[in-house]
């Protein structure tokens, strides 16, 4: 039996895209978390902090988390079907 999770996965007539992510993320991530099982580098997530783009996350402290919820709602809105629908969005 293959134990790996499938990138897909059916809820009757519904299918979750994301559910590989849902499936690998915890409740609350750091960014190492996200580095590992999104593919997102520290990096980039501490630009887009300073920046005010990319997913919502928590700050107490020094200690920054990503909610599961918000990083899978993040790409949600961030998923096309081609260039233009991402170009168009971004002079919008």
């Amino acid at each position: 039996m293959n134990n790996q999770i499938q990138p897909f996965e059916f809820e009757g007539n519904k299918v979750r895209v994301f559910a590989a992510l849902a499936a690998a993320l915890k409740p609350m991530n750091t960014t190492k978390d996200i580095a590992d099982n999104c593919g997102i580098k520290e990096g980039t997530l501490a630009y887009w902090r300073s920046a005010g783009i990319g997913p919502k996350f928590v700050k107490v402290g020094r200690i920054v988390m990503y909610p599961k919820e918000q990083m899978i709602a993040y790409f949600k809105e961030h998923l096309y079907q081609s260039t233009c629908e991402y170009e168009g969005k971004e002079s919008a």
